[in-house]
């Protein structure tokens, strides 16, 4: 797309940036090959941007950017705890609803899409999708940043901590990840039977346990209400 257009380098991630696009994912996804490896696509707006199970995430002005990797990375983990990360720099205490919102003030404040691209059983990229919001989203219960804060300079922090996090152990930070999360010795209702949280693997899952058994559950599988 000519519209496209290069913007700076962040660290060692090359940022886009676009006026207007159906979805930075969906771009991303189909032209993979032509961007280099940590590429970020940033749009002022997405006219079909998408969140997980097909939901629309209805985007006028929020912050809006998906991010391309060849490379493997936890990002399960480390693309919500990138943004908590960041956004404490803001005064924001936001958590984690596992698997991949950030809620602020017991409100949705945002979603993020991680997408992979095979060829056989080769992995050839992956695209995480990030979006925020800047404002208050009644219809839908989401809360907003209400801040005037600079798309670049959230991106630039949010990027610094990811970068921070693909060099570090993941060891040293899961611990940190899990004290972010809510759902933590929650109880939540899975196949009709009750749970209790207590963990959460290097791979995004959940570990379960209830009485009669212990199951870790991917976030494929479940929808889960508590």
């Amino acid at each position: 797309m000519d519209d496209i257009k290069y913007l700076k380098d962040i660290e060692s991630f090359h940022l886009y940036y676009v006026e207007s696009i159906g979805s930075t994912n969906t771009f991303l996804k189909e032209n993979f090959s032509k961007y280099p490896n940590n590429s970020i696509l940033l749009a002022k707006e997405q006219t079909n941007g998408r969140g997980r199970y097909t939901r629309i995430w209805k985007s006028d002005e929020d912050y809006t950017f998906s991010i391309l990797f060849k490379d493997l990375h936890h990002n399960e983990i480390i693309a919500p705890m990138s943004i908590v990360r960041a956004l404490k720099e803001y005064g924001f205490d936001t958590k984690i609803k596992w698997p991949n919102d950030i809620y602020l003030n017991n409100k949705k404040l945002s979603g993020i899409l991680i997408e992979s691209v095979y060829g056989g059983i080769s992995h050839l990229a992956t695209i995480v999708g990030i979006g925020i919001n800047k404002t208050d989203k009644e219809e839908v219960l989401g809360i907003g940043l209400n801040k005037d804060i600079d798309s670049i300079d959230l991106i630039s922090k949010i990027i610094h901590e990811y970068n921070l996090l693909i060099n570090e152990d993941f060891n040293n930070y899961i611990n940190e990840y899990i004290s972010y999360s809510n759902v933590i010795n929650k109880k939540i209702i899975y196949q009709n039977e009750e749970y209790i949280v207590k963990g959460i693997n290097e791979f995004g899952h959940l570990i379960i346990e209830n009485d009669n058994i212990s199951k870790t559950i991917s976030s494929d599988e479940i929808n889960i209400k508590y």
